[in-house]
């Protein structure tokens, strides 16, 4: 269907006031959220603070603070070391990560110092819990040997490294100094590895096209996409066995709530990612995911 020249005119103007609205502001943002790792570090401290609830003891700050700082580091890190996977994978990513390199650093390394301070003054098991992810980080995108591969490029290793990295902190920096129920741990290890493995190979999804391409051997790559989406739905379903044997254990009677969010919520952004592929929105979408959490999780303990 031909379009009249009124109408290519009125959709122009339409365009233009977009790109000129509120809006466009919004998306700068958030670009430059997402791409310095602040998002996600946000994103990893509210699934510490929601780790803090599972448990019901009280919230330390400096050692979600300490993780949002861990996180950035090693995210950071991991953007610095990759910036040729970037530019094809994630082109806009890399461009403002190039334009401000030194400042980059800057903060990734400071960060880094600022957390294991924190990890010293607490406890050395702080410490040790805040170390892991570090060194998992480092042996992940760090090539130490030409004959001897990253973890990154080794076929499936790089998800279970990656998720595994998340579980250590979000199960284990709450209960130190606490006892807790041997049965409630295992429970929620297993729920913030499986949601963090998902979402790990979500976004190996998302850039198989450039991996192929830069020879990085991930599930996706392997699997091709429609199997990968048919491995995370049985994964995420897996999720309901969680919420079984919390109920029948008697165990998070208040909690259950966001983790029916949590599986229900999985299911949504594997279907929707399993037919669009924007890395922002997937950021948002997935990463966002535990700001959602957070905000229930505060109103059921209000109630």
């Amino acid at each position: 269907m031909t379009q009249l020249p009124g109408v290519i005119s009125y959709l122009n103007t339409i365009r233009t006031r977009l790109n000129h609205s509120p809006y466009r502001s919004i998306i700068k943002i958030l670009v430059i959220l997402t791409s310095s790792s602040v998002f996600i570090a946000l994103s990893g401290c509210l699934k510490t603070f929601f780790s803090f609830s599972l448990y019901g003891v009280p919230l330390s700050y400096p050692l979600l603070i300490a993780t949002f700082l861990v996180i950035y580091s090693v995210y950071g890190l991991n953007k610095i070391t990759d910036t040729k996977e970037d530019q094809l994978n994630a082109p806009e990513r890399s461009k403002i990560i190039s334009s401000h390199l030194k400042l980059f650093k800057y903060t990734t390394f400071s960060s880094l110092i600022l957390s294991l301070i924190i990890g010293i003054l607490h406890s050395w098991k702080v410490l040790l819990v805040l170390i892991f992810p570090l060194i998992a980080g480092l042996i992940y995108s760090i090539k130490f040997h030409p004959r001897i591969p990253r973890l990154k490029d080794i076929y499936a290793v790089k998800s279970f490294t990656v998720a595994l990295s998340w579980t250590v902190g979000n199960t284990f920096l709450p209960v130190i100094g606490h006892r807790v129920d041997f049965i409630l741990m295992g429970l929620v290890f297993y729920f913030f590895f499986i949601k963090s493995f998902i979402n790990t190979v979500l976004f190996d999804l998302l850039d198989r096209k450039g991996d192929k391409k830069s020879k990085t051997i991930t599930i996706p790559v392997v699997m091709g996409k429609s199997r990968t989406i048919q491995l995370l739905l049985i994964l995420n379903t897996t999720l309901i066995l969680v919420i079984q044997l919390a109920l029948a254990f008697k165990l998070l009677p208040v909690f259950i709530i966001p983790l029916i969010f949590c599986t229900v919520y999985g299911y949504l952004y594997i279907f929707y990612f399993s037919r669009q592929e924007n890395r922002l929105e997937m950021d948002i979408l997935v990463d966002g995911e535990w700001i959602l959490v957070a905000f229930i999780t505060i109103l059921l303990v209000k109630l």
